[in-house]
């Protein structure tokens, strides 16, 4: 019990320095409340622990059920999507519970479905609004939270296996019950740590401004925007307008004249791309080029000289259009 009380102080510190740390940064409060809340049950859980209080009933099963919606709230925020009132109610399981404590295992079974099924709504949440980036700017590797989501599904994964001993608490022998409470705190112990590092170095989010996303699965002919197409491509291409670091959809059809909803389907529909993808992919086509002229450069001036403004967003473009690392490419030509 000393172990794991140690390791809930170390979630309360970790999770008060981490909301300290990112609360000033626009659209994190909610990851802020999220840590706060976790500080508040590792508190709890010390405080029953040592029996510091006296109560009728045990609350820290409640926050099985609270933990999900906090974290699916919080990852839309740092979306940029405003919350509304009736947002609150994915609160409402929690409160009703509270009514219920008594039925602590029945509790602990539903919260620990309900973290499951939150983590898969979180997950899906922020793969949308990477795909809606993609759709809207040519740096959206860098604002997308592809980690985040392998993060939840990390921690998802373990809490489907906690499940069973959370479940199995009547039958299992206090040491082992311990272990799994201990080893499950650490995790997220870790994962506190691992998102406050994350979210203090990444720029905040930028907002989705593009309504007409996901055209590439409409069921518009192609040929109705392939004159459109013919023309963006060729002013791409022959201006170098791919170049623009950090180009976005809305300035590349404000430079040619033309409705972003035009630009965007004209390129899902006829280049089979996202924006994001279209522009990268001519990037990736100028650096092997230059490469495969003999350039003196490094492989990294190339990047940024092609448009690019993340060496690793620019490594893994290039080895997703090409199937090898800029390096072996180089070494290839040479």
């Amino acid at each position: 019990m000393e172990a794991i009380s140690l390791i809930n102080a170390g979630i309360i510190a970790v999770s008060i320095q981490g909301s300290a740390i990112l609360w000033r940064k626009q659209g994190h409060k909610g990851i802020c409340l999220f840590m706060l809340l976790t500080a508040f049950a590792a508190t709890m859980n010390i405080v029953e622990s040592y029996q510091l209080y006296f109560s009728i009933f045990n609350i820290t099963p409640v926050f099985q059920l609270l933990f999900g919606p906090a974290l699916y709230l919080a990852c839309t925020g740092l979306t940029r999507k405003e919350l509304s009132v009736l947002d609150s109610l994915h609160f409402l399981p929690a409160l009703i519970s509270l009514a219920f404590t008594s039925y602590i295992q029945a509790i602990i079974a539903l919260g620990t479905l309900s973290r499951i099924g939150y983590s898969v709504l979180t997950a899906h949440k922020l793969n949308s609004y990477k795909k809606s980036l993609d759709s809207e700017r040519s740096d959206s590797d860098e604002y997308s939270f592809q980690w985040m989501i392998w993060t939840i599904l990390l921690t998802a994964l373990f809490n489907l296996f906690d499940i069973i001993r959370l479940n199995l608490q009547p039958y299992i022998t206090s040491e082992v019950n311990l272990f799994g409470q201990a080893f499950n705190n650490s995790l997220w112990l870790v994962v506190i740590i691992f998102i406050t590092y994350k979210l203090s170095t990444q720029e905040h989010s930028p907002a989705i401004t593009n309504k007409t996303i996901d055209t590439s699965q409409t069921k518009e002919d192609p040929e109705q925007y392939s004159a459109i197409y013919t023309a963006v491509d060729n002013q791409v291409k022959s201006q170098q307008l791919f170049r623009i670091e950090r180009l976005t959809l809305s300035q590349l059809s404000g430079d040619l004249g033309l409705q972003q909803r035009d630009v965007s389907r004209a390129i899902n529909l006829n280049a089979n791309k996202t924006f994001n993808g279209y522009i990268n992919g001519l990037r990736v086509d100028y650096v092997c080029n230059l490469l495969r002229s003999g350039v003196q450069q490094s492989v990294t001036e190339l990047a940024f000289e092609a448009g690019f403004s993340s060496k690793a967003v620019f490594n893994r473009s290039f080895k997703e259009f090409t199937g090898m690392t800029p390096s072996q490419y180089k070494a290839q030509q040479e």
